[in-house]
């Protein structure tokens, strides 16, 4: 519903206006540009100090006019942007342990419910107009008030005094190309220092966005002008040895650097599109790669089971998530734990992102292959190749097709562990996901041993997170039973985390374990609320359980939960 929608519901649930006067209302707004209420008041609707009265006595709440209030923006920081766009509200002031939100709908009580958990506040709701609400938090989240030049801290730390003094349009001598390289390094190490999984280089119609992925989060850091676009992204497409000249076609790249003493592998890939050519760089830091089960975020008792997956002598275990929930780093985890010089491991990855046996003791017992579908090389073909080299477990970095997944299947069947990742949304949908892939439900249940399902979360920062008692009644919704008080902790904000109130990430995870039961359910091709069902009868933690443990262990808050595990899982 349109902010103008909102007004008009009130007018016609108050008999303010008639359903024949509507369409003439907004044919007016659009023609003219005039807001609604300024239509209102020619046509002796509505009078704008009437506004005030209508809302109260329709909403039974206190209207608040936003455009005369005066907003204290670090107050914003209680909710999280995507909750705020979500519910279309705005947190307006904060009174001990309660905020005061700005909604355009206080009738909608699951929304102010979900508030209440997400801020870990007693929510006191206020009525706005729509259209208000979206306009501030359109100027609060826009990226042009960030103005249309450099930083003037990049600069200062590329060591370059003005932009005036490049010479952007020559850039064939090794000397003017230097305060683009120094620019464009400064990016990249302003990426690392602060944590960063990816960097972006964004085109846009008159500027070029730099975005930064810190703990899953996207955060434009830097607008650069247009004119430094071509420069920045040739010396990009350089580094990572791709051809300057193709601007019409994506390509891929990498390479390595070595900043503030660590050893950088980066990732490159470019897409072109509307305004020119976006660039996004992995950031892969072996000095930050924690390959220890423990690290992971396994609860004790999901760990354990999970531990004795990875002795199976054959099987397939599969782990399963989107994109970015850390699926590579479980599975290099996985074998790192079951390394041995008595085993034959062998790993098709595309690409492979990180060397497992780096350290100065090289082990003998692992291999890592570079799928390369160019020269024909790819994961079904490896994958045959790998069976006929004696191999004790086989990782497939993704089953893609059926194919690749059938022979994955035999390889299981034929004696050997098999570790792979599939793109699902749980452990149980993908039972589903490798039906519809075509493969038989005789081969599932005889081959497949255990899913893991995950994502990540933002962890708060132990430096600034703040105490709070959550109300009985969230508790109860939660499902959260204890004969002790419950703290809760919600995000503050400080130097260290970047005043975003978190620092760090963990996983939420799942494990469905394939037992008897659950074999003659998938040979019976049963829907899957009924695979879910039984898992959780099996004993299985859910994603959304695990999260809550986390947050009644203060490790990270209701907020986080609700936005990385849908609640209907």
């Amino acid at each position: 519903m349109s902010g103008n929608g909102q007004l008009i519901e009130v007018l016609l649930k108050t008999n303010r206006i008639k359903e024949e006067q509507v369409a003439r209302v907004l044919f007016d707004t659009q023609t003219t540009k005039e807001p609604l209420l300024d239509v209102l008041e020619k046509r002796k609707i509505l009078n704008k100090n009437e506004l005030k009265a209508l809302f109260e006595k329709h909403f039974k709440v206190p209207y608040i006019e936003l455009d005369k209030f005066n907003i204290d923006k670090d107050i914003f920081k209680i909710l999280p942007e995507d909750a705020i766009r979500k519910y279309c509200v705005l947190p307006v002031s904060k009174s001990g342990n309660e905020v005061t939100i700005a909604t355009s709908n206080p009738g909608d009580l699951v929304a102010l419910e979900n508030l209440k958990i997400i801020t870990g506040y007693e929510v006191k709701p206020v009525v706005a107009l729509e259209d208000n609400i979206l306009n501030i938090i359109d100027q609060f989240y826009s990226t042009d008030t960030m103005g249309k030049v450099v930083q003037e801290a990049v600069l200062e730390k590329s060591g370059i005094k003005s932009l005036s003094d490049i010479n952007f349009k020559d850039y064939d001598s090794k000397e003017k190309q230097a305060p683009i390289v120094k620019i464009v390094n400064t990016l990249i190490e302003e990426g690392i220092r602060q944590g960063a999984s990816d960097i972006h280089f964004e085109p846009q119609e008159s500027n070029v966005f730099v975005r930064y992925r810190i703990d899953g989060i996207l955060q434009t850091k830097e607008v650069l002008p247009k004119e430094i676009q071509p420069p920045i992204l040739s010396r990009i497409k350089i580094m990572g040895g791709m051809d300057i000249s193709e601007k019409r076609l994506p390509q891929d790249g990498q390479t390595s650097m070595n900043i503030q003493k660590r050893n950088v592998d980066l990732r490159i890939s470019t897409l072109p599109e509307k305004y020119g050519e976006k660039i996004v760089m992995r950031i892969l830091d072996k000095s930050n790669f924690a390959l220890g089960i423990e690290h992971l975020g396994f609860l004790p008792e999901t760990q354990t089971k999970f531990e004795g997956l990875l002795n199976a002598k054959n099987g397939i275990l599969l782990v399963t998530g989107p994109t970015g929930s850390g699926k590579t780093t479980t599975l290099y985890s996985a074998l790192n734990k079951i390394k041995s010089s008595t085993k034959n491991i062998i790993t098709l990855e595309d690409p492979v992102e990180y060397e497992i046996l780096s350290g100065k003791n090289k082990e003998c017992g692992i291999a890592q292959v570079q799928i390369n579908p160019k020269v024909g090389l790819t994961f079904s073909n490896a994958l045959r190749a790998c069976l006929r080299q004696d191999p004790d477990v086989i990782l497939v970095g993704e089953i893609r097709d059926a194919e690749t997944c059938g022979i994955a299947i035999n390889a299981a069947l034929m004696g050997h562990l098999v570790l792979s990742t599939l793109h699902t949304n749980d452990a149980a949908s993908t039972i589903t996901r490798l039906l519809d892939m075509g493969v038989e439900p005789f081969l599932i249940s005889s081959s497949l041993i255990g899913i893991v399902a995950q994502r990540l979360l933002r962890t708060l920062c132990v430096n600034c997170r703040e105490k709070y008692i959550p109300p009985k009644m969230i508790l109860e919704k939660l499902n959260i039973k204890s004969k002790d008080e419950v703290v809760f902790y919600r995000p503050k904000g400080c130097n260290y985390c970047g005043n975003s109130g978190y620092k760090g990430r963990t996983a939420v995870i799942e494990l469905l374990t394939i037992n008897d039961k659950m074999k003659d359910l998938i040979l019976k091709k049963e829907k899957l609320d009924n695979l879910r069902q039984e898992a959780i009868n099996m004993g299985m933690i859910t994603m959304r359980q695990n999260g809550i443990h986390l947050v009644a262990k203060g490790v990270t808050t209701m907020a986080e939960v609700m936005r990385v595990v849908p609640f209907d899982m």
